[in-house]
């Protein structure tokens, strides 16, 4: 058998087959990889934007749920009641104090034995978000994306117990509001 011999014009088409079929198979392989890059880039976005979206609703990943207005109120109210002194908005005058730590508009007050205690006697001391203004300042757009501000603020009217000078419990009631972390730390 005798070798076949090509002339010019079939070497070209053959050559220009073999170039059209080498781009075809590339443009496949980037299309493919483009289409990968996308579905990993989107993958990661979703999951960015899910995790500071549920950040910024203030869910609490330690405890995989959000905290009930409940609890948001308790721990407000467990670090105003652990304090020793309280600052006051409209203090007793001094010399009708029994304890004599009272200096300026701090108070010393009678710790209550739990929330329990506070809100059987003052029922309606205590909301999250009741409105109007608030004594703290406008929350951050990057505290809430990373859940270190819930963007709740609980409000709590606090009745401070204090002996007068005779000893005998007086109340004041003062009005603290706080903001909460997405797992109920105050802030």
């Amino acid at each position: 058998m005798r070798p076949y011999k090509c002339n010019a014009l079939e070497l070209e088409l053959l050559y220009t087959g073999i170039k059209y079929e080498s781009l075809t198979s590339l443009a496949k392989n980037s299309e493919s990889h483009i289409l990968k890059s996308f579905f990993f880039v989107g993958g990661v976005l979703l999951i960015l934007f899910s995790y500071f979206g549920l950040n910024y609703s203030g869910f609490c990943f330690a405890e995989m749920r959000y905290l009930s207005n409940e609890e948001k109120i308790r721990a407000v109210f467990d670090l105003q009641n652990s304090r020793d002194t309280l600052p006051l908005d409209n203090a007793p005058d001094p010399k009708h104090v029994k304890d004599k730590s009272f200096d300026g508009y701090n108070l010393a007050h009678i710790k209550y034995k739990s929330f329990d205690e506070h809100i059987a006697l003052y029922p309606e001391c205590c909301s999250v978000n009741p409105g109007g203004g608030y004594e703290v300042p406008p929350v951050n757009f990057l505290d809430r994306i990373f859940g270190y501000d819930s963007g709740d603020v609980v409000v709590i009217n606090f009745q401070v117990r204090y002996l007068d000078e005779n000893g005998l419990l007086k109340t004041v009631e003062n009005r603290f509001d706080n903001y909460l972390q997405n797992c109920g730390k105050p802030q």
